[in-house]
């Protein structure tokens, strides 16, 4: 098996075409192609759960005490 790896810009009319040299000690004949395309995407700069700070802020979920808010949700829970 032999694995090439190229860096390809996809444009907006959605077409690829290969044109691609093979190395020498490639066999001739029929051969499988198998095509992965992976989208590289920049890495965020921020932290996974930075997004979320202050979502919660005056929602009436979290009114009263916690324990007892805690404490209601277990009670809706099916035995």
């Amino acid at each position: 098996m032999t694995v090439i790896s190229k860096i390809i810009e996809i444009t907006e009319d959605r077409r690829l075409r290969l044109d691609l040299e093979l190395p020498d000690d490639l066999p001739t004949g029929k051969a499988e192609l198998r095509l992965t395309i992976n989208p590289l995407r920049p890495i965020p700069a921020h932290k996974p759960f930075e997004g979320l700070f202050g979502v919660l802020k005056n929602k009436k979920s979290f009114d009263g005490d916690g324990v007892d808010s805690r404490r209601q949700w277990r009670d809706e829970w099916p035995e």
